[in-house]
């Protein structure tokens, strides 16, 4: 499985602020809810903060008091003062029960605010790459597309939740008790600004090692989806030639790069929080050596001393965290590229600004006019050159030819999956470049060799979310393609559930399920690569029934793998090495004694000896 460069993609900067202005744009219409959750926040850290005022008041109120009272007579009453403690302890308790009821609602609006954006944002690159050429998908794997559609959006989740909010807030809350802490002692507040450095220096050390684990864990993920989607999609291949073992071994290459990748994450946090706990117990080391010594000297209290070390780990925890953040940015940041990559990626085969509408009535008049085409675009080699036919309207005209001599892209042109390198294709005498493409692909009634059957019922299959496609039309085209007896037979009709690709029916129920999709859209064009070579005989005969019933009265463009079932074609078309060698009917080709007639010769001949094995 190959990886691309994009999955190598990392942030470079810990700020990236083009990005950042891009997310920006998703994250606007959800400008509510973000300052529902930092106002949440803020009350948070309210709560956060008045519970150690509590404290401090407790200790040097009634707690002092108390103890001044019986150094001065030791069988004094201090039962007004353990009263008077006790409120305050009520107090505290009550702080505690707001926390708690905040940290529901912190952790809830947070995360919803996240999901709220990355809603919008997956929903837009899912859209975006629906709408991106064939040849865009032939050099991006899929797994990686997958990688991309969830866990890089993901990753972004992290940000407005976990990583950009809190990061902001937390910058807030440094500002904030450094203050309180030069309001309580400004001699232990200056020892924790000379060491907090230490703290900070130890974070942005550990932020290269995570930005370059985490980027090897990215690339080494997309690749494993992408072995993974590969191997699951033709596990059919991998256990007919029994390659169940290699494959398990390939799986556990990939598998085992991506645990190393992962450990070596997991080695940097576990070398990271030991470090900093050690840094951050020797601030703490350090306060309490001082502030000992100033309450000794009478200039703090112990309840101030108290406060001070509550205070102190508001202070230490967002800075310890500070790697965490700045690993989370570079993660957002870099799947935001990786994201923004795609989007930035316009279509090729696309509408024009100013599309001309499809002529009415529409006759599937097709038009090539001297087409050549080529993968590499028009210094790559000619897949299709020079070449020039007709389809009139409500003629079937027939593709034949050896594999690789460009049948199937030709059809590829017709479809505008790909633009012509050289000439047009015109359809009622318009370009087909110049026609709205979902209008045009309105017309059409595909049946291909291998029809795709998406998971649902039979009738979301025969719909297809077509508005002019209802109960009736799909009662007639059931009934046009003989494909009724077929529904019948089934446990719910067509309300039967497909499994994924029509698992579950067969080559030839698939096909006629596909050509009574292709009627009920009514099309007024059809292209038809036929697969009968597959099915029994009873089967093929349907098929040929219901396909006949599809081609009546219409355009179509068949391309033909068996050449007995061109025979009823309007014009037959003989490709060989991507040119136009021969054109005629069935019995003119024959008479020409050329490739037609040596392809036929073989074929029947072939069919013959097999027939003679029976």
């Amino acid at each position: 499985m190959r990886a691309t460069k994009h999955d190598e993609l990392v942030a470079t900067k810990a700020w990236d602020s083009a990005v950042m202005r891009r997310l920006t744009r998703y994250a606007r219409p959800h400008a509510g809810l973000f300052v529902k959750s930092f106002l949440i926040l803020l009350a948070l850290f309210g709560t956060q903060l008045y519970g150690p005022w509590l404290i401090r008041g407790a200790v040097d109120g009634p707690i002092a008091s108390a103890q001044a009272a019986l150094q001065v007579d030791p069988g004094a009453d201090v039962s007004p003062w353990v009263q008077t403690l006790g409120w305050w302890a009520l107090g505290y308790l009550l702080v505690v029960a707001v926390s708690s009821g905040l940290r529901y609602f912190e952790v809830a609006w947070l995360t919803r605010t996240g999901q709220a954006v990355i809603h919008d944002l997956r929903t837009a690159l899912f859209r975006h790459i629906q709408r991106l050429q064939l040849s865009w998908f032939d050099k991006h794997p899929t797994g990686s597309l997958v990688t991309r559609v969830t866990s890089d959006i993901e990753n972004l989740n992290e940000l407005f939740t976990s990583g950009l909010v809190v990061l902001i807030f937390d910058l807030l809350k440094v500002v904030i008790v450094l203050g309180l802490l030069f309001s309580v002692s400004v001699p232990l507040a200056t020892l924790v600004l000379v060491l907090t450095p230490l703290l900070i220096g130890v974070s942005l050390v550990f932020r290269g090692g995570a930005r370059r684990a985490h980027r090897t864990v990215r690339a080494r993920l997309a690749r494993l989806n992408g072995f993974l989607q590969e191997i699951l999609s033709g596990i059919r291949v991998v256990q007919m030639f029994r390659r169940e073992k290699l494959v398990s071994g390939r799986f556990t290459d990939h598998l085992s790069g991506y645990l190393s990748a992962n450990l070596r994450t997991i080695f940097l946090f576990a070398l990271f929080y030991p470090i900093v706990g050690f840094v951050v117990f020797g601030i703490q080391g350090s306060i309490v050596w001082s502030g000992g010594a100033s309450i000794a000297a009478g200039s703090l209290t112990f309840g101030e001393f108290l406060f001070f070390w509550f205070l102190l780990q508001h202070l230490v925890g967002p800075i310890r965290e500070l790697g965490e953040r700045y690993n989370i940015l570079q993660s957002a940041f870099a799947s935001a590229e990786r994201i923004f990559d795609i989007l930035d990626t316009e279509p090729v085969i696309a509408s024009p600004t100013r599309a001309l509408a499809l002529p009415r009535p529409f006759t599937g008049h097709v038009v090539f006019e001297h087409v050549s085409f080529s993968y590499g675009g028009a210094g790559g080699t000619p897949v299709i050159e020079d070449v020039s036919f007709e389809i009139p309207p409500g003629a079937t005209v027939a593709m034949v030819g050896a594999t690789g001599a460009g049948k199937s892209t030709l059809v590829n042109l017709l479809l505008r999956f790909y633009d012509p390198t050289a000439g047009r294709i015109t359809i009622d005498g318009v370009d087909l470049r110049e026609l709205d493409l979902a209008t045009y692909r309105h017309e059409l009634g595909i049946v291909l060799q291998e029809d795709f059957l998406f998971s649902g019922t039979v009738r979301q299959n025969l719909e297809l979310g077509r508005d002019r496609v209802d109960d009736d039309t799909i009662e007639t085209a059931l009934a046009t393609s003989s494909a009724d007896e077929l529904v019948r037979r089934l446990a719910n009709g067509l309300d039967t559930e497909v499994e994924e690709r029509g698992a579950t029916l067969s080559t030839g129920e698939r096909e006629l399920i596909s050509i009574a999709r292709a009627l009920a859209g009514e099309p007024g064009l059809v292209i038809l690569d036929e697969a009968t070579s597959s099915v029994d005989s009873g089967t093929e005969a349907r098929i040929e029934a219901a396909t006949h019933s599809l081609l009546r009265e219409r355009s179509a463009l068949v391309v033909a793998h068996r050449l007995s079932t061109v025979r009823r074609a309007d014009r037959i078309l003989v490709l060989h090495k991507g040119r136009l060698r021969e054109a005629g009917t069935h019995n003119e080709l024959l008479a020409e004694g050329g490739i037609y007639a040596r392809l036929h010769a073989m074929q029947f001949s072939a069919d013959d000896r097999s027939a003679e094995a029976v």
